[in-house]
């Protein structure tokens, strides 16, 4: 509840804010999210299968709202403020151990010449490229990019949560019409010693965009080990028309732990029928004083746009790490997007 609380006072001083304000223009709100509901067979390599429900095999299921207040001098502030949910048993955040709001929780104030500026709880800048440019988007449970790089231990993956606590964001505005550059600096969850910083810069025009992302988590908070990782990534992705082609490369140096990772995935989006077709596959190689790890991951979604608002789907990934037995998942599931706008 302390990070409830926190989200509330910055949202209260945006509002101060708001009334010390001369040139108003409108106030608005939004709320929004997602309900992916499945049914299947989940099993990561290594693993027994569990058949269960699940609520975020396609894309995490959460509920946000943004609260806004512009003015006639071009600025805006305001706050968003979002939670996962958890539909197989009716709890909020991805697990117990998650804030109330456990996705995104933080004010902003933003102006179309000097961009937007955030601070409170946050996705983080590799998260979010890794997302974009990978055909099945931001499922870490099937998406093989996803997987691998945040959900599968940091032996392979990457240290620290993909959202960071008491954190300030910078999103510069469109430069020479193309470009966006973003920076992040986060200290943690409290009681933990931590620097976290991030930037990235992405390039989008037309049918090409591509990103060049950094990340460095350090922590030493005299008990556990002591952290030190960079992490770099370079996505791209292009419309051909008949298919988009997706590809990432992620280099991961854990001073810490002494491993360094490369992950390199690709996949494409093609209509088929009603539908359309997303293929991935990811390949991690992790290496060390005591570690040789090689994790392969092949998946395929296919998705029926019933309408703006609701896809229908089927989606499956085989998952090999060597030495552990081989990995299938399967489900069937529906995706809700929720938007109501004022």
């Amino acid at each position: 509840m302390a990070h409830l609380r926190r989200s509330f006072k910055a949202w209260l001083a945006a509002l101060l804010l708001l009334a010390a304000g001369h040139a108003l223009a409108q106030t608005d709100y939004s709320l929004y999210g997602i309900a992916d509901f499945s049914y299947g067979r989940f099993e990561p390599s290594g693993f027994e299968p569990r058949y269960q429900f699940n609520s975020n095999s396609l894309s995490a299921s959460f509920i946000g709202v943004e609260l806004k207040q512009g003015f006639e001098s071009g600025w805006t502030v305001g706050t968003d403020l979002e939670a996962f949910v958890r539909f197989q048993d009716f709890q909020m955040g991805r697990s117990s151990a998650d804030p109330a709001l456990s996705r995104n929780a933080f004010a902003f104030v933003q102006n179309p010449t000097y961009g937007t500026l955030r601070a409170g709880r946050q996705q983080t800048l590799l998260f979010d490229t890794t997302t974009r440019f990978n055909a099945l988007g931001n499922s870490t449970v099937f998406s093989p990019a996803m997987h691998q790089l945040f959900t599968s231990g940091n032996l392979e993956g990457i240290d620290e949560d993909f959202y960071w606590n008491r954190a300030v964001g910078y999103a510069s505005p469109k430069l020479f019409e193309s470009v966006n550059a973003n920076l992040m600096y986060g200290r943690g969850p409290k009681g933990r010693t931590s620097d976290l910083a991030a930037a990235n810069v992405v390039y989008s025009s037309g049918l090409l965009a591509t990103a060049l992302s950094w990340q460095r988590v350090h922590f030493n908070d005299g008990i556990q080990d002591l952290s030190a990782e960079t992490t770099w990534q370079l996505g791209a992705t292009y419309n051909f028309g008949l298919a988009r082609l997706f590809g990432l490369y992620t280099h991961t140096d854990d001073e810490g732990l002494g491993v360094k990772s490369n992950l390199t995935s690709a996949g494409f989006t093609v209509p088929i029928g009603p539908g359309t077709l997303a293929v991935q596959a990811g390949l991690t190689t992790a290496k060390g004083d005591a570690v040789d790890r090689r994790h392969a991951s092949l998946s395929g979604a296919y998705i029926y746009a019933y309408d703006s608002l609701t896809d229908f789907y089927v989606i499956g990934m085989e998952d090999r790490i060597r030495g552990q037995t081989r990995g299938f998942s399967a489900a069937v599931g529906v995706r809700y997007k929720l938007n109501f706008a004022r």
